[in-house]
């Protein structure tokens, strides 16, 4: 090998493959907009119209309808379901059926074709390599369907299967943990099977078939009885496919109050429906004293007096604890992997307080604290947050009509969030916070397209600089060595282009920093701004617009008393146009 192609592997063993490298890993670490990592298949529950035992009156087809939308309103969308290895051999064998059936399907036609061979008009040669062929085919399909019914078999009977097929069933049996959510994603959609299926009921074939379809894993039925004003309620829980019935519950209730019917069901349903094992809760309240008028809600059920363990199903749960004179303790966590939990509450004393907060840059809109409307923003004076003063962070958030200047009819509001720190919450401090109210989101996608256009000008940028640079090092060892055929135009040349490339490149990449911080920024505004102690400059301008409304107010009074002594002035009477006649006409002549 030459000096000169020496020169050229080392040149890409040190400079080029590593920075290659670099670009890759970057380009993985900035090219993925969202997480790459894909969401789970949800556990989808879903719900149908309630069958009426007797009645037919439109207030039974009401009830019938809205009933079972109201149950599914109570289940909560942060739920999930320990699916079992019961419910997953039955999502498994309802696999494999239909693969059998396709499978099936398959062969019958392999078959018609094998038997259509002897209508051809083949020589004996081509007659056996085409038999032969078709044999084949069927061959691969039966092997298939026998494969199929080993799997089957080892659902059921391990025991006598094969350590292989056991192998390749293990992962699709696990335990497992599911998301629940609703059908369509929305409490009042109820599925709705077609007349036939509808007919045979819940546990016939075809409306299994069409609750696959849909891809639901479990459908709430019941029936209705009307007695009078009063109605008892008949539900189940059918997890498909197998169209088991895993839980029952019923409940009788005055029509006027379906809700609370509805909500009774609904508790009776959620342990089957999470499916998890029952976990114990243990509390210890701090100051003791606390305890004695403690209350506890877990999932808008209430416990008073607060006991000192509870038992709650697997999964999460959300948790508030009060006393008098205490402020309120609510958290929401996952009680999932243990049988038991300690939960140590420690109370902190309530004070009540307020603090004055004004916006440093006027904007106009509604300002909200702790979720309530607490008045619009001014120029003029500050709004007053009603706080519980308890040494925590407060978050609060600004509502303002965002116009957009393309297409006005766009205009809608826009929610900015407000941080009070925990240092800044005393009692009677004076606030300032600044909101700017943008689209965020908007802003975020907009910088990070224009980093990706920069970063793209950068590696597009590199080949150019690679190839210079490279040529460069090459005639100036061909300089310094008197080796090859390397003239001074060549070096002066590729020397000027490995500078251009340089400078392009560093300025590619110059730009494609600055545009990484622009988005790192944009990115930083999503959290929300903290509110600081309130500045002379915001003071002098809370001072100076008073005047100025002030000064406006006093114009507006003395117009308003002005007015009625002023005489009203007569508009000059228009005088009508006269027609062109023979008189006028002659006078314009003379």
């Amino acid at each position: 090998m030459t000096e000169k192609g020496r020169n050229r592997i080392s040149f890409l063993r040190k400079i080029v493959i590593p920075l290659l490298i670099f670009c890759l890993a970057a380009s993985n670490f900035f090219g993925a907009d969202k997480d790459s990592s894909s969401s789970e298949k949800p556990w989808i529950l879903a719900a149908r119209k309630f069958a009426l035992d007797g009645a037919s009156s439109k207030t039974a087809q009401s009830a019938a309808s809205v009933l079972p939308k109201l149950i599914l309103e109570h289940i909560s969308v942060d739920m999930v379901r320990s699916v079992m290895r019961d419910e997953k051999a039955a999502r498994k064998n309802d696999a494999l059926l239909t693969e059998r059936l396709d499978l099936f399907l398959q062969l019958s036609k392999e078959i018609k074709a094998r038997d259509a061979l002897v209508l051809n008009n083949y020589s004996g040669l081509s007659f056996e390599l085409a038999l032969a062929d078709a044999q084949k085919k069927i061959k691969e399909v039966q092997d298939k369907i026998d494969a199929n019914l080993k799997k089957q078999e080892a659902i059921y009977h391990p025991e006598k299967s094969k350590k292989k097929v056991l192998k390749e069933l293990r992962p699709d049996l696990l335990e497992t943990t599911e998301k629940i959510a609703l059908y369509k994603n929305d409490s009042e959609a109820l599925f709705e099977a077609g007349e036939d299926a509808e007919n045979d009921g819940v546990y016939s074939r075809k409306y299994e078939k069409e609750i696959s379809s849909a891809k639901i894993n479990a459908v709430v039925a019941g029936k209705i009885s009307f007695y009078g004003d009063y109605i008892c309620a008949n539900v189940d829980l059918v997890v498909y496919p197998g169209a088991k019935k895993v839980a029952s519950a019923m409940e009788v209730g005055s029509i006027s109050q379906i809700s609370l019917v509805a909500e009774n069901l609904a508790f009776e349903l959620l342990p089957e429906i999470a499916n998890g094992l029952p976990v114990e809760l243990d509390f210890s309240v701090n100051p003791k004293e606390a305890l004695s008028n403690a209350v506890l809600t877990i999932d808008n059920i209430v416990y008073d007096p607060m006991p000192e363990k509870a038992v709650v199903s697997s999964g999460f749960h959300s948790i508030s604890v009060e006393a008098d004179n205490y402020a309120r303790e609510t958290f929401i966590y996952n009680f999932s992997g243990r049988s038991r939990f300690f939960i140590e509450v420690n109370f902190k004393e309530k004070s009540e307080g307020s603090v004055k907060l004004v916006l440093s840059k006027f904007v106009p809109g509604d300002i909200f604290f702790d979720g309530k409307y607490v008045g619009p923003s001014s120029k003029t004076d500050y709004v007053d947050v009603p706080l519980k003063v308890n040494g925590d962070t407060v978050f609060g958030y600004f509502e303002s009509p965002l116009v957009d200047k393309k297409k006005p009819e766009n205009t809608h509001n826009e929610i900015m969030f407000v941080q009070i720190p925990r240092n800044l919450m005393v009692d009677g401090n004076q606030l300032q916070a600044r909101v700017k109210v943008y689209d965020i989101s908007k802003n975020i996608d907009r910088r990070r397209k224009i980093m990706y256009l920069s970063y793209s000008a950068l590696m597009l940028s590199l080949p150019f600089l690679f190839y210079t640079y490279g040529r460069f090092i090459s005639c100036q060892r061909g300089v310094q060595t008197s080796y090859g055929e390397v003239t001074a135009d060549d070096y002066n040349k590729y020397r000027s282009l490995s500078l251009v490339g340089t400078g392009i490149s560093a300025v590619c990449g110059v730009w494609f920093v600055c545009e990484l911080v622009a988005y790192l920024i944009a990115v930083d505004k999503t959290l929300p701004p903290k509110a600081k102690k309130v500045k002379p400059y915001t003071l002098r301008k809370m001072q100076n617009a008073r005047q100025l409304e002030a000064v406006q107010s006093m114009m507006e009074e003395e117009a308003a008393a002005i007015t009625p002594f002023m005489p009203e002035r007569e508009e000059p009477k228009k005088e009508e146009a006269k027609p062109l006649g023979p008189e006028t006409k002659d006078e314009s002549e003379n």
